[in-house]
């Protein structure tokens, strides 16, 4: 039930937890015909071969010097700059899974339904609070939409209104989680966008 919400979350931190911590993983392994250096007993190990290590480790460099060009122009507004970090996300995502094969891209899926089951568990959500933050990810999600295309606006109104809409998002969240589980939310994205820096 939680797939889209749970990727609308993932999204909202900036990347998908579960393929940063992967590849990153996946890069750091040995290449030499070694099968699952670090798969300790798990059915999910992908076994990359060094070929493919290689092109998953090209592609993220080329996506960090692409995100680091798009972060670094200055006639980007801070709203296109997150619209063109988006599309190279998705665009970069694609490629990586056309690198693996059927085989691998299931056992991608299920590490990556492990990490969201993870990230729902360590917030501790009721089912209700599940489907109240599947609702809000979407409005969210679909009001961007809305503004970022709307042509009527200058960029600067379109900025105006992207803040409203966090701060409504801000309010919202408030009241579907407790006190602590915000304080955690808050934490894990602290700690994944530290890490993405690292």
């Amino acid at each position: 039930m939680g797939k889209n919400w749970i990727k609308n979350t993932v999204l909202f931190l900036g990347m998908t937890m579960a393929s940063a911590a992967l590849l990153a993983q996946q890069a750091a392994t040995p290449a030499p015909n070694t099968a699952t250096p670090n798969a300790t007993s798990s059915s999910t190990a992908l076994e990359l071969t060094a070929e493919q290590k290689k092109q998953l480790r090209d592609l993220r460099m080329a996506a960090r010097d692409q995100a680091a060009i798009i972060r670094n122009d200055q006639a980007l507004t801070a709203e296109q700059k997150q619209a063109k970090l988006k599309e190279l996300r998705t665009s970069t995502r694609a490629k990586m899974k056309a690198v693996l094969t059927p085989e691998q891209q299931k056992a991608f899926a299920e590490r990556r339904e492990a990490a969201k089951a993870d990230f729902k568990a360590k917030l501790g959500l009721t089912p209700e609070q599940e489907s109240k933050m599947k609702a809000l990810f979407k409005s969210t999600r679909e009001q961007r939409q809305a503004v970022l295309t709307n042509s009527s606006l200058t960029n600067e109104q379109k900025q105006a209104e992207l803040s409203k809409i966090r701060e409504q998002h801000k309010a919202q969240l408030a009241t579907i989680l407790t006190p602590e589980q915000l304080a955690k939310f808050q934490q894990m994205r602290k700690a994944h966008r530290h890490g993405k820096r690292g």
